[in-house]
């Protein structure tokens, strides 16, 4: 979709106030160093003009020569400067850009992400920020520097001989006119060939994280053909942009050839009836010469320009996306070292894309402070967005969950956060060593992180790896089993502690055995000096024995509570559960997740 001229406008002002402004010394450097070398450039005509009369004359050309060289010699010196001053600011902006930009995407919470393409957002911070950074440093160079070329040389040009420069601008004109009206299409095309490099970084991604996935089901064809497609289609805008490229930038090398032979044609007669010497007809058509290869550059300036502008606008679309922080700057900051409790009242929740379908529905109750609570539900009952609410991965209305009496979503979220610990349902496991993948943040040591593996059964696991904690995992965890990533992410979540535990059906691809001891050392935290609240989902009732209630959800409803005893007595679905799983079915039973 074309963006605007008014917004990408106040982009580029807000990208100079941000991010440029701070290198200002540096810029002002470069602009001078630019003027220096476009004057040096526009002077050495002038000594060949005078160089050619003083032949004329039979004078001495050794002065102008020198002048020349000298002249020549400087310019290699200060354009180097110039750009060095010019394009090494760009580099740290782009620095400065990509480290807000990821610091603004760890900020923005799961709604976000659950309505935008991974594959777009790695492309707007990959690629268009690297246009970006073409944009402040050779779009920046170029601008001034043509600038400042036309401007010098015209009025050199002028001085020389007004009419000429009226004969020679007059073609270049049209020129420069023509490419700009083709390169106003630049900006369209080039922003939709950024989102489809998205789409492709998507599909790249998706496919190589579902691998093992589309080799078992042999569709590699399948996903070659879709990828293929979305290549054609970048390919296909790609072209139009190169066609543009091709049409365009000729016309200014068409346009300065008609210059210069319009020079020759005017001026040729001029110097014979008197009214120019050949010396400034020579250094009539220099200058020209000197003013074509900025004019030259200035359609790939444009196309380079638009680019950026449009990469500009998709980069500060991401970072202006609000934070859902219902709290603001004054969140309340709740005291630390005991398990809270929590109070739902009428609890209804639907996420974003889908506003119609309630999750979770009327749900009320209270769980005391230091409580063991279990979650059960078959699929799809509510169980794991409950405690997403609880953790404020999304936020529940207003007035629906009260910790401590408090409003969950008045709550400061970085001091709520640092009292949850949640161990998800599906784990996410970084391709690094086990050691770091449990002291996630950064802040357990070695001792807590063998203590917290030692917790989560894993010693014997890891005697069987190659280099125990330090051993390098793959990808999501890869090269671990389904029981391992677990209990590797039981570990991150023991090791980091927390007021408010809660462990979303984190045993259900362990064996039982393993399942009994990992239930105890859970009981044992719960019950031990400084107790959290401890809620833990899972499909395997096993795992409730030592609850002090389990609620029973049914399709976003609490349908019943109570001890597990309590909950055998009567009808209902935790007792076809337990009646199924006593024979042997559970894994056909109340699924949940």
């Amino acid at each position: 979709m074309k963006a605007a001229a008014g917004p990408v406008r106040g982009a580029i002002l807000r990208l100079v106030r941000d991010y440029c402004w701070r290198y200002r010394w540096s810029y002002l450097g470069g602009v001078i160093f630019v003027v220096v070398t476009n004057y040096l450039a526009v002077s050495i005509p002038g000594e060949i003009g005078r160089a050619v009369d003083a032949l004329r004359a039979a004078a001495s050309v050794a002065p102008h020569v020198l002048a020349i060289i000298v002249m020549g010699t400087a310019v290699i010196g200060v354009r180097t400067l110039s750009r060095i001053l010019i394009f090494n600011p760009g580099r740290d902006v782009e620095y400065h850009l990509r480290g807000d930009l990821f610091a603004k995407l760890l900020a923005l919470q799961p709604p976000f992400y659950a309505k935008h393409k991974r594959g777009d957002i790695v492309s707007r911070a990959s690629n268009d920020i690297s246009w970006v950074r073409t944009l402040v440093g050779f779009g920046g160079l170029q601008v001034v520097n043509v600038t400042i070329a036309v401007a010098l040389t015209g009025w050199k040009m002028v001085a020389l001989s007004p009419r000429l420069t009226l004969v020679a601008g007059l073609p270049i004109l049209l020129g420069v006119v023509a490419v700009q009206v083709a390169i106003q299409r630049v900006f369209h095309l080039s922003r939709i060939s950024q989102e489809q490099l998205g789409e492709i970084s998507e599909h790249v991604l998706g496919s190589l994280q579902g691998m093992a996935t589309i080799q078992g089901f042999v569709a590699e064809q399948s996903f070659v053909d879709r990828f293929e497609q979305r290549n054609n289609d970048w390919m296909r805008i790609g072209m139009k942009l190169a066609i543009i490229r091709a049409a365009a930038l000729p016309l200014l090398v068409l346009s300065g050839g008609i210059a210069m032979f319009a020079v020759v044609a005017v001026g040729g007669p001029m110097v014979l009836g008197g009214r120019l010497t050949v010396g400034e007809l020579a250094a009539f058509t220099a200058l020209l010469a000197v003013l074509l290869p900025p004019l030259r550059s200035f359609g790939w300036m444009l196309s380079v320009i638009q680019r950026g502008r449009a990469s500009l606008d998709r980069v500060f679309e991401l970072m202006d996306e609000p934070v859902e922080r219902p709290e603001g700057e004054t969140g309340v900051d709740l005291p630390r070292g005991a398990g809270p409790a929590v109070e739902l009242k009428d609890l209804g929740f639907s996420y974003p894309d889908a506003p119609d379908f309630r999750v979770l529905d009327g749900i009320s109750m209270t769980i005391p402070p230091g409580a063991v609570i279990g979650l059960f539900g078959r699929t799809g009952s509510g169980k794991s967005t409950l405690l997403r609410l609880l953790s404020r991965l999304f936020n529940p209305p207003a007035g629906t969950v009260l910790v401590d009496g408090h409003d969950i979503i008045d709550l400061d979220l970085e001091s709520w956060r640092k009292r949850v610990t949640m161990v998800p349902q599906r784990p996410f496991l970084f391709s690094e060593s086990i050691a770091a993948n449990v002291a996630l943040a950064g802040d357990a040591d070695e001792a807590r992180v063998r203590e917290a593996a030692q917790m989560a059964a894993l010693e014997q696991d890891l005697r069987a790896l190659p280099d125990g904690l330090d051993t390098v995992i793959g990808e999501r965890g890869i090269t671990l089993s389904g029981g391992q990533r677990q209990r590797v992410a039981l570990a991150r979540g023991l090791a980091r502690g927390g007021d408010l535990l809660i462990l979303d059906d984190v045993l259900s691809a362990v064996d039982h055995a393993t399942e009994a001891r990992l239930v105890d050392t859970i009981t044992q935290i719960a019950r031990g000096p400084g107790a959290p609240t401890v809620l833990i989902a899972s499909h395997r009732l096993s795992a409730f024995r030592t609850c002090d209630t389990i609620l029973v959800l049914d399709r976003g409803r609490l349908v019943d509570q109570g001890s597990h005893d309590d909950l055998v007595a009567r009808p209902g679905p935790y007792r076809d559960a337990w009646w199924v799983q006593r024979q042997g079915g559970s894994t056909a039973a109340g699924a949940a997740t």
